[in-house]
């Protein structure tokens, strides 16, 4: 029998960035100071921000539109988060360098995204936070502290917990281009699933069928056809395979063909 320790991972958007990491401004009144706090864990997760996601992490349950609004002013007063534009119409919310700092994350960790990065980042937030059913990204930090044996370096930063059950760890893998080459997908998530049968510490969460991966694309029509491709591979019995359609990246392909 295939036996896995539990993962206690916090499942408040928080968890490994304690709040001592985070140090209060003077200029945040003091009932707004936890809330400032779960604002910049959460882009530290995240890395972005949207006003829709705000209004569901559960710091803010309850929370009016009005109120929401205001402590993301204060917080750019403040100089720890700025913003720019998702696609029009919409903006998103980033961290300055100062606001890095107070996460205790390297300056590279602010600012706002290329791009390709943007895409990246927000099919990722969509992803955990904007389902009925929430997951939570992994740091590679979090791995190498919780999970020390599925540690790697250059580990990509698309893992997931998915808390459901007996919890489950999960692998996304974003597909916004390739030029419609669905075939090219399919053969990153094969490559995966090879890769990660032969790492000894997925081992065991594959064999306790705690490991899955997820395909995030955009058009529903070509989710349908990488799901009917990924259920005919035999590769299927080690590992459940997922599709994922997010028409609302639409706006962000730009020149990236489908």
């Amino acid at each position: 029998m295939n036996t896995v320790k539990p993962i206690n991972f916090l499942t408040n958007y928080g968890d490994l960035m304690s709040v001592d990491k985070i140090q209060n401004s003077d200029a945040i009144d003091d009932d707004d100071r936890p809330a400032t706090e779960a604002v910049l864990r959460h882009i530290a997760r995240y890395r972005l921000l949207t006003f829709a996601t705000m209004a569901q992490i559960p710091e803010f349950s309850g929370w009016s539109p009005r109120h929401l609004r205001r402590l993301l002013r204060d917080c750019r007063v403040t100089g720890l988060l700025s913003s720019a534009t998702l696609h029009s119409g919409m903006r998103y919310w980033f961290l300055t360098p100062d606001g890095a700092a107070r996460c205790g994350l390297v300056k590279s960790r602010s600012g706002p995204f290329s791009e390709p990065a943007k895409l990246r980042a927000y099919a990722m937030l969509k992803f955990c936070c904007g389902a009925n059913r929430p997951r939570y990204r992994l740091a590679a930090n979090e791995l190498k502290e919780l999970l020390p044996s599925l540690h790697r370096n250059g580990m990509p930063g698309t893992y997931y917990f998915d808390p459901t059950g007996i919890g489950t760890l999960g692998l996304a893998r974003i597909d916004a281009g390739h030029h419609g080459r669905w075939d090219r997908i399919i053969q990153s998530v094969k490559d995966d699933i090879a890769q990660h049968t032969q790492m000894p510490g997925f081992q065991q969460f594959i064999a306790a069928h705690r490991f899955e991966i997820t395909v995030i694309t955009v058009l529903p029509a070509k989710a349908e056809r990488t799901a009917r491709v990924l259920n005919s591979l035999p590769e299927m019995k080690l590992v459940p395979l997922h599709v994922v359609a997010q028409p609302e990246l639409l706006p962000l392909i730009g020149s990236i063909a489908l």
